[in-house]
């Protein structure tokens, strides 16, 4: 007997696809009565992938084979959301988040909101019982970040505020902060009051001088311990039949991680 799928493991009008043909064409689209999605190898129409089983294979217009899944949140982070600036790259999001400790319930402060990638993970991560707090002082940025969220229905877990964090935070007792901005010794002050007690921060940033910078300034703090800096390589392998060896393309240098705890601060 076929077992009957619910309306949570089929495809439906309003749905976001992933739709995959091959390595290098992948197609992520909201699915919309009548639309036609378009790629070189072929035309789908949505009405034929409404009501398949997720995970399903489809043909194009031109009798290509291509699969309907679902999408995950790198598929959005990668393709789905409007980019305003640059944007933390999943190898070191992945890391952060482990060195973090993050899960469900967490109180997350974000200092660099920027277009709301990082914003995304970070409350996919912590919900349903987390919450999420942003600050950016770019309108425009935090703008195109609420816009993001909303369209991954990940809003109702992020407060995004227009502030400075280097002249003050509002709240308080967060487990764990990312900070991505370009002078983060500036507020250290700052993000030392708002942390709970022996909770971890990591910090983003680009060049051997900022994070000379920063090293000395968190020395001189005296807040902080375990202080330790990262880059993250990733080489991805090409796989085949005939031959499996490492892509010539790699994804180097994209910035350092600067790793934290916060300790009572001598007097």
């Amino acid at each position: 007997m076929t077992p009957v799928l619910s309306q949570n493991e089929v495809f439906n009008y309003g749905d976001y696809v992933l739709i995959y043909i091959d390595k290098k064409r992948k197609i992520l689209t909201r699915l919309k009565q009548g639309e036609k999605i378009s790629s070189d190898k072929g035309v789908i129409i949505a009405d034929d992938i409404v009501g398949k089983e997720k995970g399903s294979q489809i043909k194009t217009s031109l009798n290509i084979r291509a699969w309907a899944l679902k999408p995950l949140i790198m598929d959005y982070i990668d393709k789905g959301l409007k980019r305003v600036t640059q944007v933390i790259y999943p190898k070191d999001l992945g890391f952060i988040i482990l060195m973090l400790g993050l899960g469900s319930g967490a109180k997350v402060l974000e200092a660099g909101v920027g277009s709301g990638n990082t914003t995304a993970l970070l409350a996919h991560i912590v919900k349903p019982d987390g919450h999420v707090y942003g600050y950016d002082i770019r309108e425009e940025f935090l703008k195109v970040a609420k816009e993001n969220l909303e369209k991954l229905g990940l809003d109702k877990y992020v407060t995004l505020k227009l502030a400075d964090v280097r002249k003050g935070i509002d709240e308080t007792g967060f487990d764990a902060a990312v900070i991505d901005m370009p002078d983060p010794w500036e507020a250290l002050e700052a993000l030392h009051i708002s942390l709970k007690p022996s909770a971890p921060i990591a910090f983003f940033i680009p060049s051997i001088q900022q994070l000379i910078k920063l090293y000395n300034a968190l020395e001189d703090f005296g807040g902080f311990i375990d202080i330790r800096a990262f880059e993250i390589m990733l080489r991805e392998f090409e796989l085949s039949r005939i031959a499996i060896r490492p892509s010539t393309y790699m994804v180097g240098h994209t910035g350092f991680i600067v790793f934290a705890r916060k300790i009572v601060k001598s007097s």
